[in-house]
């Protein structure tokens, strides 16, 4: 074969590659309805609703996750300077670990004793 009909072969398959492609992205946004209890339908019909077209909710992982429920409803009931010291505890208590975590296995006794008493005041809080 010569050159002019590899050519002339790739230049058919990057027309058909092209072709695909468009009819994926255009099936991608054809809606589909639901017709009846069990029908299904690429085109309107009456009475029926669109289906699929809800777009899928994507979770920002690096975003700290809400409050816990339990934990916001403990906290509640206490004053509002406690609450301060719980929020400054779930910092400190943060940071301590950070440290320990750092420091791998040389930690002593010494260096893991703020972690401890930060530990006992969250717990003697009920934060």
């Amino acid at each position: 074969m010569d050159g002019s009909v590899h050519r002339w072969i790739r230049g058919v398959l990057l027309a058909l590659a092209a072709l695909g492609a468009a009819q994926a992205q255009a099936q991608e946004q054809a809606p589909a309805y639901r017709c009846g209890p069990r029908t299904y339908s690429q085109v309107a019909c009456t009475g029926g609703r669109p289906i699929g077209m809800t777009r899928h909710r994507v979770t920002d992982k690096s975003k700290a996750p809400p409050q816990d429920r339990a934990v916001a409803a403990r906290r509640a009931a206490l004053s509002p300077g406690q609450r301060q010291e719980c929020r400054g505890l779930d910092l400190r208590l943060r940071e301590e670990r950070r440290t320990l975590r750092a420091k791998g296995e040389a930690v002593t006794l010494e260096d893991e004793m703020p972690l401890v008493h930060a530990q006992k005041r969250f717990r003697e809080l009920k934060c």
